[in-house]
């Protein structure tokens, strides 16, 4: 049921973790259903008793062709409008907005809802209970009223994981079997066989080990290679233990010793005041010569000039990067010229199914919300994961 307002579907993204995250306005991992995907589950302010009906706000391009996946919303979730900016909602009432219990940000690209209109329109959602963004990644969507004020905030992270994995063992054979050499001979007509190397045997050094870099690491392993990894709790759970995939937890205060240790490292945090240059030029110093490194976090997590000037010293094998200090990249950048580094526009995990998944599990989540029950992914405002 459909209240007045403009709506439209059409059809065509620190307590004792380091997280994962991922996604700039628009988050991510493989397949998105409960099933399928892992999620964190946590009480949120908004349980309690059953709910007979819900008043959703969308916030939106009207194109984004995973909108059609709303048409699936559970029976007494009523769309209130769709629309992207204030004025696309200023023809809403003080009683319509009033009405509003839930708030999905989603879209991607120009269709993506953003920071500024959302916190434009907040002062007339007094009743606001959850907002779900269908990001991974905060940084460019909390302000100071939503990170103090009452409402639960939640997001997709674990939705684009397995996604993103692929990416990580993709680099890594990049560099292993040293892909771009066989395009040269062919575009050169040479048959000039040389030996490549295993990736079985070699350590993947994790940092970040939630969503992300569990699914980095469960492929890793599937590749036998061994495992290690960073965070702040560095105990093994009993399931960590028994899926023994990781052989070494390090903690923070010896991102060194990882770095050190691995022939491959993978970033996969979010970028928050505690992550921001994280990899910095002391740890790419204690990175091995031959050693690659690997980001799908995010750009600000790393020291990009000590990067660049590892990778142009040759001081590191080389570098597989979808994420940026600055995005778009500028055009002035080095790393547009250097022959040992892989990149992808921050669209490694943008697959045709990515934000469709991300909505199928908002939809998900509203079933736990309409039986009162704890929500799942509840963010952690004021750390921004």
């Amino acid at each position: 049921m459909l209240l007045q307002g403009k709506t439209h579907y059409s059809r065509a993204t620190a307590c004792s973790e380091i997280p994962s995250s991922r996604a700039s306005p628009v988050a991510r991992r493989g397949p998105c259903s409960t099933s399928r995907a892992t999620v964190t589950m946590a009480s949120a302010t908004v349980g309690g008793a059953p709910r007979s009906s819900v008043n959703l706000l969308v916030v939106s391009g009207p194109d984004s062709p995973e909108l059609s996946v709303l048409q699936r919303l559970p029976a007494g979730v009523q769309v209130v409008a769709t629309g992207q900016t204030p004025e696309d909602f200023a023809h809403l009432s003080a009683e319509q907005c009033a009405s509003v219990d839930v708030l999905l940000n989603c879209g991607v690209g120009k269709n993506a809802g953003k920071r500024d209109d959302i916190r434009a329109l907040w002062p007339r959602l007094t009743n606001l209970n959850w907002m779900h963004s269908a990001s991974a990644g905060l940084e460019h969507l909390l302000f100071p009223e939503l990170v103090e004020g009452p409402v639960t905030l939640t997001n997709a992270k674990g939705v684009y994981s397995h996604s993103l994995a692929e990416y990580c063992l993709t680099a890594c054979n990049w560099f292993a079997k040293d892909l771009p050499r066989l395009r040269r001979q062919q575009a050169a007509g040479k048959w000039e066989p040389y030996d490549v190397e295993e990736l079985r045997g070699k350590t993947l050094g994790v940092i970040g080990y939630g969503d992300i870099g569990q699914a980095c690491a469960r492929l890793a392993k599937a590749f036998r290679m061994r495992v290690v990894a960073l965070r702040r709790r560095t105990e093994l759970s009993a399931e960590e233990q028994a899926a023994g995939i990781v052989e070494r937890m390090y903690s923070p205060d010896q991102l060194q010793e990882l770095m050190a240790a691995s022939d491959y490292v993978v970033m996969a945090t979010p970028h928050t005041p505690a992550t921001d240059k994280m990899v910095g030029a002391a740890a790419i110093a204690a990175m091995r010569p031959h050693s690659v490194f690997i980001n799908l976090g995010r750009g600000k997590c790393v020291d990009e000039k000590a990067l660049i000037a590892a990778l142009q010293e040759g001081r590191i094998r080389g570098a597989a990067l979808d994420v940026f200090e600055t995005e778009p990249l500028p055009a002035d950048s080095p790393l547009w010229g250097l022959d040992n580094v892989l990149m992808s526009p921050h669209c490694a995990d943008r697959t045709k199914e990515f934000q469709f998944e991300s909505l199928d599990f908002f939809i998900e989540n509203m079933g736990r919300f309409l039986a009162g029950q704890p929500l799942a992914n509840v963010c952690d405002k004021r750390n921004g994961y």
